[in-house]
């Protein structure tokens, strides 16, 4: 037999290979499971993940019809409600380049269910007006949450005189629900349109940002400013951060995993398979962030960019994937991920309109598994996993109760085993994302999705089945963790 590797918490997924998934994905003839031994080190701290470590993104466009972002969106207010008790709403995105400030409220009123989904890459000219109407709403919709708002103004388009007037009323507005702004989406991406689409350089953004920083430091100095929330460019990242260290909260840049949607080889299982471009994405960002002295937050980002993939990013696998890299996230550092999303785009948590109602798309489930760590110290964590690919999370809390998210990302069955070198536990509770209904998780089915047996209704409360009790072994915990599922495991 081939020798188990032992990895440490943070490179512990394993390539598999190719595949190729046509249809339901459903195990007819089951392989032999996998044995996976977990060892939970309590006594090694990773890093504590912020009560307001979830978040979701929209693109600013949206605040162009006022009634969205309202208190009287009672259906999105209790998704964002059940998803985080106090998560962050950033405001930005492409079409954050064509929003337009106006004190005038516009003399028609802009349609009660309009939408402004994550832009699919085209960036074609419009105009998003935003009026005192639009914020005040979205402060209302906020307190009805729980929630705070991180709020990007228009950079790549706009001028520093629209910035003060709409930043400053956003700021008096919303007050301490204003964690930062922003100037400027993806700038890496800016091109000067009147000069045949010539990409901007890094000293023309930069000067053009001293700009807006200046003015807001002289007129609103108590509004917090981050940045770079660049898309890709860790060049550009770290330049900035070496540049203006002190000049900003804490840094931001965005990450998409897949990309373009139009590429065949952007598949589930590329994305169940993170490699390279998260290592020179998100471990670089948080590097640099480190070496600039600043907290980092993944302020933009999902499974595909352009608004996702068709048969990837609306499926089951969006749930294990985004529950995993919030955590793994969490694990290196990070202190907070804000998934894009908005209107029916395929990536997006949270789909629909006022008009037709919300709901809560796969990638939405796996967010709640990971919004279980909140306000836990992640633990360091090895295991043996024989290959297969598979992840797993420990946490420790202010109580006796310690938390394990293990994420079988494999076709085969899992036997896990969890050992705790702190205490024995007396007792475990299991609550599992799957899909309901059918022998073994279909990782590519788009209905179904269920954490704990319960799902997410129409009016965004959730109604979980009692979890899964498990009777630990001389301290030890056992438990079979179906191929294509998580399982989050309580220790008590």
């Amino acid at each position: 037999m081939k020798e188990l590797s032992r990895r440490e918490f943070c490179s512990m997924t394993a390539a598999l290979g190719a595949a190729t998934f046509g249809g339901s994905r459903r195990l007819i003839a089951q392989p032999p499971a996998l044995e996976v031994e977990l060892n939970i080190d309590s006594a090694m701290s990773l890093a504590r993940v912020p009560a307001d470590y979830m978040g979701l993104s929209y693109e600013s466009g949206q605040l162009a019809y006022p009634d969205f972002f309202s208190p009287r969106n009672t259906a999105l207010i209790q998704m964002f409600r059940t998803l985080s008790p106090s998560g962050v709403l950033r405001l930005g995105g492409n079409l954050s380049e064509f929003t337009l400030w106006s004190e005038a409220e516009p003399a028609t009123p802009p349609d009660a269910g309009g939408l402004v989904g994550p832009d699919p890459g085209h960036r074609e000219p419009r105009t998003f007006t935003i009026t005192p109407h639009s914020i005040r709403n979205l402060q209302g919709f906020l307190s009805a949450t729980g929630w705070r708002c991180i709020y990007g103004l228009n950079l790549g388009g706009g001028t520093v005189d629209q910035a003060l007037a709409e930043g400053g009323y956003v700021a008096r507005t919303l007050g301490r629900q204003l964690i930062a702004v922003q100037f400027g989406n993806e700038p890496d991406l800016f091109k000067h349109r009147d000069e045949g689409n010539r990409p901007w350089t890094f000293d023309e953004y930069l000067t053009k940002w001293k700009t807006f920083r200046a003015a807001f430091h002289e007129k609103l100095p108590q509004v917090a400013v981050a940045g770079p929330d660049t898309a890709f460019n860790q060049k550009w990242m770290k330049q900035f951060l070496e540049a203006v260290p002190k000049e900003i909260e804490f840094a931001t840049s965005h990450y998409y995993p897949l990309g373009p949607p139009t590429d065949p080889t952007m598949t589930i299982d590329l994305l169940l398979h993170p490699g390279a471009r998260f290592d020179s994405s998100c471990r670089q960002a948080l590097d640099s962030a480190k070496a600039a002295g600043l907290p980092f937050r993944m302020t933009e980002g999902n499974s595909c960019f352009n608004a996702g993939k068709q048969g990837v990013s609306d499926t089951f696998a969006s749930a294990l994937w985004a529950g995993d890299f919030c955590l793994q996230m969490a694990a290196l550092g990070c202190v907070g991920v804000n998934l894009h999303g908005g209107a029916n785009g395929y990536y997006s948590p949270i789909v629909g309109s006022i008009e037709s109602g919300f709901a809560a798309r796969p990638e939405y489930y796996g967010l709640m598994l990971a919004q279980e760590f909140a306000g836990h110290t992640l633990k360091r964590t090895t295991f043996e996993a024989q290959g297969g690919n598979i992840t797993a999370y420990a946490a420790g809390g202010e109580a006796a109760t310690r938390l394990v998210a293990v994420f079988n990302n494999d076709e085969r069955d899992a036997e896990v085993t969890i050992a705790d070198s702190a205490a024995r536990s007396r007792q475990a509770t299991v609550a599992r994302l799957e899909v309901s209904g059918i022998g073994a998780s279909a990782i590519d089915a788009k209905d179904g999705v269920t954490f704990q047996g319960g799902a997410v209704g129409s009016d965004g409360r959730f109604h979980p089945h009692a979890g899964e009790l498990v009777k630990p072994n001389s301290g030890k915990v056992r438990l079979r963790v179906q191929g294509y599922s998580a399982a989050l495991i309580r220790l008590e």
